[in-house]
This record gives structure tokens, C-alpha cells and sequence, in this order.
């Protein structure tokens, strides 16, 4: 009966449009004080579930990538990613795609991907005769594989609560990454053609060398910090150190774009968006405390085997489940919620835990882009000034295109462990 009391309150919660943080600690206190637990367990659990030392990449990995995007990065991957993609047909909507998976390596973040990315090139693309709901919809899915692309903000936390390698994870992503781009690019290139999208300048091999140079930084940064992770020479939390003080160096002195007085509000922004985050993390421990003593996770698990004992439908229904769950709450929590309760599960499927990582991360980063609460969508239309409904319309091919991607990964595990099994021997 408890169970049913806390997914209640958990989903009142959420429908009410509570802060998720509360929505999070509410049923995790009410089952304490139903238990009759001293209530001086909350601060103690709250205390536990973010006494760990590999969180402290986070909030690094946070003001890296914000000190990155004021760095001027950002314009000078779109114009690499012109010279390279630009003579394409649907230049700019290919320059789009390729700009988000390099500017993914620098990041780790899908939000801050669209910001970047549409604030560029979406009024470029308008100039250009796109149209504006085009424009929005491939801004906002493209954007879906900066947390896919290492470094990777929800592989942190993946690899925190699955205590698995944060580096396996990081080397997992890339291929899956890679995919989503080119499935994006094959979408782009039809839609194009249809509708006769112009090209960008012609492809010039000086002007690719000359941007590359420009660019080179952000280019090598996730290989220095996969490097660093994967040959053992840093922690993931010390790998998030040095990429402060890279970003910090290149933004100020190569660059000379980053200014001092920019850097109250890049630590603002950065402390504010730590400080959620691990205050998200802390009221969930309370949450799991609760699932845990109830064996929800594996109450869950039975339910599911009760449907069907067979894997590639049980995978295919956990697909359904995370992208509809994806589309309502924000990705973070939403892992934060589903992880501890999804592990056990994947364990009786037989679903390795880095597989598993990136199956659960795709999954809800396409809830980014996904109407009706899908952040990144809203970030896209209010740059383009279009409606959320003719964005989500031209949305459609390029949701195919991520999903065939979605699907791929499901079922070809070795997409997600050959670089991994390659590397970390």
C-alpha cells in the first residue's frame, strides 16, 4: 500500500507542476515519517547521496563548457563546419548537425548546444530562405548529441549511480554520436532536395585548413579529456579541473574573447546550475532510500516480466517508456528517478551497464527536442520566432532519424562496447 502512496504523491508531484527537486524529496520524507523514522535521517541521507567524490566533476565539467561558449567557440566551429559541410545541398541545415557534434565535445550539454548553435544560425538560415519551422526542429534534434559526444554531463551522473567507468561511458558515446549525426545529415539532405534548399559556398581546401587552425582547440579538447580518463592519468574529477583551466587559457589568452567582467556571470550561471543539480541528486537519495526498503525496483521489474519474457520486447516497451517520460520531465531528474529502478532490470536482461548508459541517455536526451515539454524545442522556436507546432511538424524526419538511430543501439550492443572493449584492455 506504501508503494502506491509514494508513486501517487511522486506523480501528483510532477503533474502539479511542482519543482522536481520537491517532487523528488516529498514522498522520500513521507515515507520516512510513516515509518517513524527519527527525522534526523533526512539531512544524514541528503548528506550521503552527495558525499561523493567523483560529483565534483560536475559542477567542473559545468564551468568548462560555460567559460567554452563564451570563448567564441561556437563561431568558430560553425565556420569549420561550413567550409567542411556548407557546399552540401541544405548547406547551413548540414552545417547545423556537424556544428552540434563538434560543439557536443566541448560542452556535454544539449541545452547549451541549442543556445550556441540556434543564436547563430538560425537567423542565418531565415537570410537564407529556410523556413523558420525547418530551421527550429533540426537546431533543437541536432542538439540531442551533445550529451552523447563526450565529455557528457548525464554520463557523469550515470556513472555515479551505476558505479561504472565515467570513461568507458565517454568512449561508449562516440559512435552513437557520430550516427545521430549522419542519420541527421542523410534527413537534411532529403528534405533539402524537396525543397530546394540552397548550397553554401563552394568547398575550398584553403579555407577548411585555415578554419581547422581556427578551431583546432575545440577540437582536441574531448580527446584530452577521454585521453586523460581511459590511459589512467586523471580522474574523471581532476580530467573536469584541467578542462576549467583549458577552457580558462584558451577563452582568455589564445582567443582573447573571455573578459574578466564575464566571468561573474559565467560563475553565477555555473554555481546556480550545480547547485540544482546536486541538490536534485541529494532529495533523491531520500526517494531511494524508500525504494530500496520497499524493493520497488524489483516490484518494477516484476511487472514488466509479467508482460513478456521476451528481451527485444521488453527493451522495445522500456524505449516507449523512457521517450514518453522524456518528453514531460527534464532529462536530469528524470535519470536521476528512473536509474536506480532501471538497473536491476537490465541485470535480469542481460544488458551490459555501459550498453545500458547509452541506452538510457539517448533515450531521454530526444525528450529534449520532444513536444509538449521538450526545453530545447521552446530555446529553438523562441530564436526562430515560429510556433511550437510548425516546428514540431517539420520535426518529424529528422525524429525518424534519431529514433532508427535509438533502435540501432537497442539491439547492436557492440555500437556502444567495441571502442570501450578496444580501449580499455
Amino acid at each position: 500500500m506504501i508503494v502506491y502512496l509514494l508513486i501517487i504523491v511522486l506523480l501528483a508531484g510532477l503533474a502539479l507542476g511542482m519543482p522536481i527537486v520537491f517532487a523528488l524529496g516529498i514522498p522520500g520524507v513521507l515515507y520516512l515519517l510513516i515509518q517513524g523514522t527519527p527525522l534526523v535521517m533526512i539531512p544524514s541521507k541528503m548528506f550521503t547521496g552527495v558525499d561523493v567524490y567523483v560529483l565534483l566533476a560536475l559542477p567542473m565539467f559545468i564551468l568548462a563548457g560555460n567559460l567554452m561558449n563564451s570563448s567564441g567557440i561556437s563561431r568558430r566551429l560553425v565556420r569549420f563546419s561550413l567550409a567542411l559541410v556548407g557546399s552540401l545541398p541544405g548547406g547551413l541545415g548540414m552545417v547545423n548537425v556537424v556544428a552540434s557534434m563538434f560543439f557536443a565535445g566541448v560542452t556535454g550539454a544539449a541545452m547549451a548546444d541549442t543556445a550556441a548553435m540556434g543564436s547563430i544560425l538560425i537567423p542565418a538560415m531565415h537570410e537564407e530562405g529556410y523556413e523558420d519551422g525547418f530551421s527550429a526542429a533540426i537546431t533543437a534534434v541536432s542538439s540531442t548529441v551533445g550529451p552523447i559526444i563526450p565529455p557528457s554531463i548525464l554520463f557523469v551522473v550515470y556513472g555515479y549511480i551505476a558505479n561504472v567507468s565515467i570513461g568507458s561511458l565517454f568512449l561508449a558515446g562516440f559512435i552513437p554520436g557520430i550516427l545521430i549525426g549522419l542519420s541527421l545529415m542523410v534527413a537534411v539532405y532529403i528534405v533539402s532536395r524537396k525543397r530546394n534548399y540552397p548550397r553554401g559556398p563552394r568547398f575550398s581546401p584553403r579555407v577548411l585548413i585555415r578554419e581547422f587552425r581556427s578551431s583546432l582547440i575545440a577540437l582536441i579538447f574531448p580527446v584530452l579529456i577521454v585521453a586523460g580518463m581511459v590511459f589512467g592519468v586523471m580522474t574523471p574529477t581532476e580530467v573536469s579541473a584541467m578542462a576549467v583551466v583549458l577552457a580558462f587559457i584558451t577563452g582568455k589568452f589564445i582567443y582573447k574573447e573571455l573578459k574578466w567582467s564575464d566571468m561573474g556571470k559565467i560563475f553565477i550561471q555555473s554555481g546556480i546550475l550545480s547547485g540544482s543539480v546536486v541538490f536534485i541528486v541529494a532529495t533523491n537519495n531520500i526517494l531511494l532510500y524508500a525504494v530500496t526498503l520497499e524493493q520497488i525496483a524489483d516490484k518494477i521489474g516484476a511487472a514488466f516480466f509479467s508482460i513478456t519474457q521476451n528481451k527485444v520486447l521488453l527493451l522495445l516497451m522500456l524505449n516507449f517508456v523512457l521517450l514518453f517520460f522524456g518528453a514531460l520531465i527534464d532529462t536530469l531528474p528524470l535519470m536521476i528517478m528512473f536509474i536506480p529502478v532501471l538497473l536491476p532490470l537490465f541485470a535480469k536482461l542481460g544488458v551490459h551497464p555501459i550498453h545500458a548508459g547509452v541506452f538510457v541517455v539517448l533515450n531521454m536526451v530526444i525528450g529534449i527536442s520532444t513536444p509538449p515539454v521538450g526545453p530545447g524545442l521552446f530555446i529553438a522556436t523562441s530564436i526562430a520566432k515560429v510556433d511550437l507546432l510548425t516546428a514540431a511538424r517539420a520535426m518529424v524526419p529528422f525524429l525518424i532519424a534519431v529514433i532508427a538511430v535509438l533502435l540501432l543501439v537497442t539491439y547492436c550492443p557492440p555500437i556502444t562496447l567495441w571502442i570501450p572493449s578496444l580501449v580499455m584492455k
